[in-house]
């Protein structure tokens, strides 16, 4: 299945894709489907149970916040997690929740919101179990949804389905290829099957505006000092400022891949504190494809707008690629180094790479990530998402840079990704930010 470049590039709260975008879709979608099943206006109680990885880092990443905004029918594009955390807490407080489009129920989080650490539901993964009564406590609606990743939703009943695209690729021979034959470059594939759900201008609208929440999220984590959830201090405003600042010597000796780290820790400590940003594909590896956007953006002409586009839509395309050869959720690898990869892809198009140039850089960019786990420190997408967000930006950089010197690169991305997805499958749920294995019992503090 092909996804869309709106479906890895989502505008949204940090810090986590998978707890925070995905429970917040979760909570709209079951409000949707009981309102179409008729039996929304008899509800007078909603109780939510949280499983796995919900359950054990949820409160630290504001699922519960997420999941109460989504009850209510706020979009996650249009909040961030100090909005998220100011209804969560009005609710509290006032001790009613009004549904989208339906009465306002009695909710407090304690009763009606549960972590539950103790039991699991089948398929094992971060579940979220909902449940509606009416007034007579009986139970007119009940459904499990599972946070897949990349802030998708899926029920334990749903089978996937895909609209007909005319040019699906699920490997990078076939969309080389493709492009070969058509005399076509891979953000122009990239465009066409966009154009099957929407206007050209729509996508082009759409990918501005994209560009834009990424330009503001770096700039506000350029320019905002203070301190993470954890406790420990921002970085990236000091590193930019001795970057800027620190006389002209210093200023002249950074290099792309040093501007890079320090724009890719930008945006992940944003997305860190609950920020506005891009999930690209995950909001805990939004780092990569806005710094290196911003690198390209520096040195582009004023009106850079068509560069934008064909950043966004290479870098889609090799997103895409890899989610339908089947890397997907299993941990970083299918994050950052699938954000490396994007970044690195998108990169190099805009320097006027060739096809086999632009799938070159991804596959370097993607090589140094294979087989990492995801289970931070402390609950906390900081430790050590936000440093890999910077190696992977500064890896993506010299990745592009590498490709479009290499006049005919020999393409072995494919390989790569079917090791990848290999030890994804092989991958057991522990340490897929469960608070269960990795740093985040090996911390002393732990």
């Amino acid at each position: 299945m092909v996804v869309s470049a709106f479906e890895l590039f989502r505008i949204g709260a940090g810090p986590s894709s998978v707890h925070v975008v995905g429970p917040h879709r979760a909570a709209q979608r079951f409000v949707h489907e009981i309102a179409a099943a008729g039996v929304l206006p008899s509800v007078l109680r909603i109780e939510v149970e949280l499983f796995g990885g919900f359950a054990f880092t949820g409160r630290d990443r504001g699922t519960d916040h997420a999941i109460i905004a989504g009850l209510t029918g706020v979009s996650p594009a249009h909040c961030d997690g100090a909005a998220l955390a100011r209804g969560a807490a009005q609710v509290e407080r006032e001790g009613y929740l009004p549904l989208a489009r339906g009465p306002r129920i009695a909710f407090a989080a304690g009763r009606d919101l549960r972590f539950v650490i103790d039991r699991a539901v089948a398929f094992d993964g971060d579940a979220m179990r909902f449940t509606a009564r009416n007034r007579f406590d009986d139970v007119v609606a009940t459904r499990v949804y599972f946070s897949i990743g990349n802030g998708q939703v899926r029920s334990d009943t749903e089978r996937p389905s895909a609209a007909r695209l005319p040019h699906p690729h699920a490997s990078a021979e076939a969309m080389l290829a493709a492009c070969a034959a058509l005399g076509k470059r891979i953000p122009d594939l990239a465009r066409a099957n966009e154009c099957v759900r929407l206007s050209p201008g729509e996508v082009r609208a759409g990918l501005l505006d994209v560009a834009a929440v990424m330009r503001a999220a770096l700039d506000r984590g350029l320019t905002t000092d203070g301190v993470l959830p954890s406790g420990n201090r921002r970085t990236a405003p000091s590193w930019s400022l001795a970057m800027r600042d620190g006389g002209a010597a210093s200023a002249a000796s950074s290099t792309p891949a040093q501007r890079a780290a320090v724009y890719a820790t930008a945006v992940a400590e944003e997305s860190a504190v609950g920020g506005r940003i891009v999930a690209a594909p995950s909001a805990g590896a939004a780092g990569p494809v806005a710094a290196l956007l911003q690198l390209w953006t520096e040195s582009a002409p004023l009106h850079h707008d068509d560069g934008v586009v064909e950043f966004l839509l290479a870098s889609s395309a090799i997103g895409a690629m890899m989610r339908a050869a089947g890397l997907h959720h299993a941990g970083c690898q299918s994050e950052v180094g699938v954000a490396a990869a994007m970044a690195a892809a998108g990169y190099a198009g805009v320097l006027g790479g060739s096809n086999a140039q632009v799938m070159h850089a991804a596959e370097l960019a993607l090589r140094p990530h294979l087989g990492l786990t995801c289970d931070p420190a402390g609950g906390h997408i900081e430790d050590p998402c936000i440093e890999r967000n910077a190696v992977a930006a500064a890896r993506a950089c010299t990745a592009a840079l590498e490709a479009v010197r290499t006049p005919a690169p020999r393409n072995v991305i494919d390989a790569t990704i079917s090791a990848m997805v290999a030890s994804g499958q092989r991958m057991a749920s522990r340490p897929k930010t469960t608070s269960l294995a990795g740093v985040a019992v090996s911390l002393a503090e732990c």
